[in-house]
C-alpha cells in the first residue's frame, strides 16, 4: 500500500487499504497488541503471550479475529 502510494498509484493504495480495512478495524476491537499477537499465532508465526497486565485474547476475540482476517483475504492456518 505504501509503495503503491509513493509511486503515485493512489487508487491502487486505496484499493489495498479498503481490502485490509477489516483487519485494521478488527485489531482495535480491544487493545491492539492483544489481537496482533493472536493474529501472529493464527498465521503460524511466533507471537507469544502478551505481557502483564494485559490478558491474552479470549476464544471469542480469536474467533472474531479469524472472521476479520478472512474478510480481508488473509489465509489463516492456525
Amino acid at each position: 500500500m505504501i509503495r503503491a502510494y509513493e509511486s503515485g498509484d493512489v487508487a491502487g493504495a486505496l484499493a489495498i487499504h479498503r481490502e485490509l480495512l477489516p483487519v485494521f478495524s478488527g485489531f482495535f476491537r480491544t487493545q491492539a497488541v492483544i489481537l496482533t499477537k493472536a493474529a501472529l499465532t493464527l498465521l503460524g508465526l511466533p507471537g507469544g503471550p502478551v505481557r502483564s497486565p494485559l490478558p491474552d485474547a479470549t476464544p471469542e476475540e480469536i474467533a472474531q479475529l479469524r472472521v476479520d482476517l478472512t474478510a480481508a483475504g488473509v489465509e489463516v492456518t492456525g
